[in-house]
């Protein structure tokens, strides 16, 4: 499975496969279920999962206490930060252009990085990876992906349902390529453990198909992408000889996190006084994708040095 972590995986696996079986048997329950587990996966581990960027940086960059390399880390960031959101006010068509790439690569880069031998060409696999994510987020369930894609770039609905391909075809497309370029990958040898990266493949693939593009991200981000992410964080430290337990890891994420939880908060109020109710989903995944940019160029550092 994705995790190097057996207690990790049981729990990923465990709550897929009973969220699974609730969308097969009770698709009602489920349906109130999207918004507490959306809302959960995304505060209890998603943001504070990149909210010690700072001290990632600090490491890799080697920057000191200082306060040069504090204003030269904090600048940087929140400059990025700041692009994503020009794009997303002024050109929002490019701001969900560039989440997507960022979100195929980054999730895929996460996902793949345990599963790859050394020698395997690395890239292909982090976009191939990162495609059946994206790809099954947002054709498996068009009802629900496509308003919040097309309010995010303030386009109509029925125009951009028109221009993007056929969900059903794009999903087969998409698992006919991730099918054949897995058995490509085991004829070469590509993989740690074949049998674990094929049950991983297909429990995502199921959990995605199933539950719907919010449950089924809620799921992947936390219990996938960020548990898997401080799993990698907390052995970088240990190869250095330092230590990040549970308790110091959301100590150290606290201040960015609550920062994060302020902003939603801001937005949730905002979106009631305008009665803006079927557009909060959607400003929560522009706030996720200002705050993916700098983290994915910290993670990236940090699985090469890996």
């Amino acid at each position: 499975m994705r995790h190097t972590s057996r207690r990790l995986n049981q729990i990923a696996v465990s709550v897929s496969v009973v969220l699974v079986g609730v969308g097969l048997l009770l698709p009602q329950i489920l349906e109130l279920l999207i918004i507490p587990i959306l809302l959960l996966s995304v505060f209890i581990i998603g943001i504070p999962h990149g909210a010690i960027d700072h001290i990632m940086a600090s490491e890799l960059y080697g920057l000191r206490n200082s306060l040069k390399d504090h204003i030269l880390f904090y600048a940087s960031y929140l400059l990025i930060m700041l692009f994503i959101a020009f794009l997303w006010i002024y050109i929002p068509i490019a701001g969900m252009v560039l989440f997507l790439a960022m979100s195929i690569y980054h999730f895929g880069q996460a996902d793949m990085e345990d599963f790859l031998k050394s020698s395997t060409p690395n890239v292909t696999w982090y976009i191939t990876r990162g495609t059946l994510i994206i790809g099954l987020i947002i054709f498996a369930d068009t009802s629900t992906s496509y308003p919040i894609m097309a309010e995010a770039m303030r386009l109509d609905l029925t125009t951009f349902a028109n221009v993007m391909p056929d969900p059903l075809y794009a999903t087969g497309f998409i698992i006919f390529v991730y099918t054949g370029l897995t058995l490509f990958g085991l004829s070469k040898n590509h993989f740690t453990n074949n049998f674990s990266f094929i049950a991983d493949s297909i429990i995502i693939t199921l959990l995605l198909l199933i539950t719907g593009p919010l449950i089924g991200f809620a799921v992947y981000f936390a219990l996938w992408h960020s548990i898997g992410h401080v799993n990698e964080m907390k052995k970088f430290f240990e190869a250095k000889n330092k230590s990040l337990t549970i308790v110091e890891f959301y100590k150290k994420a606290a201040p960015f996190t609550l920062i994060s939880l302020f902003g939603l908060v801001l937005l949730f109020y905002i979106n009631q006084l305008m009665q803006l109710e079927g557009e909060f989903v959607t400003l929560m995944f522009i706030l996720i994708s200002v705050l993916t940019l700098p983290h994915l160029f910290i993670a990236d550092k940090m699985y090469r040095e890996s």
